[in-house]
């Protein structure tokens, strides 16, 4: 092999290092998690977002002024992998939540008031099924609530259900055409909690490429999409017997924008930035504006450095 080729193997071996250290520390929803940290990683990391929602999308896709929402939301993610092949991970967030407009739902939580609250804990676990001639990750992950919280209304922190979801994650190195450069995608199917025996579970599908444009900076840009299997159309009148449970039910579908960028100083710290905005859906809010911040720190007993990726 010449000296070309080796770089070239180095390189892809240094980028899949530097992917599976930020796929553990990097925020749950936006890294796809196709490739998994070595044995012994052990990584943080602090969020925080801000969202905003000016519009909701109606059942037709057009866009509905039922007033605004605003959600701040920090969450705490860790992660261990305790072998080669297993990554464990746990997530919460508390999120603060104000709704301001002329439509509010019934109740409390639309009275203009920010509400703040401890939303759901996500567990889940990542093996690590491949790694040539692509990086393939199966997981399952649980979703449970650990507070009361409202779920109706435009300011509702989340649904309050439980769900379970199966998928993997997939990338692949795209090295050998394009230096220090991958793609990499997430699928899973979310089966929610029956509602008033209303079915609506869900798909959702996450894209993602990325570029390492020297040892301390990377870029990527982001596609996240879901696709409703059952719920119900909303908006809908106060007579329907399951108006209580709209919300919950809502047969949301949705494709959202971003761009994100990553700055690491050290091997065992990192810090983040993305932005994402609705480019289409149905049956929820739009996202007009969604900035996130994040800060990471990790420990791991990889061979391969993140700092040794040079242009």
């Amino acid at each position: 092999m010449d000296a070309q080729g080796v770089r070239s193997l180095r390189s892809a071996s240094l980028v899949g290092a530097a992917l599976a250290v930020a796929c553990l520390l990097a925020a749950p929803a936006a890294m796809a998690q196709a490739w998994l940290p070595g044995k012994g990683t052990l990584g943080m990391s602090l969020t925080y977002s801000d969202e905003l929602n000016l519009y909701h999308y109606l059942p037709d896709g057009e866009e509905f002024d039922a007033g605004h929402t605003r959600s701040d939301t920090v969450g705490l993610s860790l992660g261990y992998s305790p072998t080669d092949r297993l990554l464990l991970t746990a997530s919460i967030p508390y999120v603060m939540t104000r709704y301001w407009g002329k439509r509010p739902h019934p109740g409390e939580i639309d009275n203009g008031d920010e509400h703040k609250s401890w939303t759901d804990l996500r567990v889940s676990a990542h093996y690590q099924l491949l790694r040539e001639p692509f990086s393939l990750a199966p997981y399952i992950a649980f979703v449970t609530p650990v507070s009361d919280y409202p779920t109706l209304g435009h300011a509702a922190p989340g649904r309050g259900l439980n769900e379970t979801w199966l998928g993997f994650g997939i990338g692949k190195n795209l090295a050998q055409w394009i230096p220090r450069t991958y793609v990499q995608g997430r699928y899973n199917y979310a089966f929610v909690e029956e509602v008033a025996n209303v079915a609506h579970d869900n798909s959702n599908v996450d894209l993602e490429i990325g570029h390492f444009i020297n040892r301390q900076w990377s870029v990527r840009a982001l596609c996240f999409m879901r696709f409703a299997h059952g719920g119900v159309d909303v908006p809908m009148p106060p007579s329907n017997p399951l108006y209580p449970y709209h919300d919950q039910l809502a047969a949301t579908s949705y494709t959202n924008l971003g761009l994100g960028a990553s700055y690491g100083p050290t091997r065992n710290v990192s810090f983040y930035v993305t932005g994402l905005q609705s480019v289409r859906g149905k049956n929820g809010h739009k996202v007009d504006q969604s900035l996130n911040f994040g800060m990471s720190y990790g420990f791991s007993t990889l061979r391969e450095r993140v700092e040794d990726i040079t242009p």
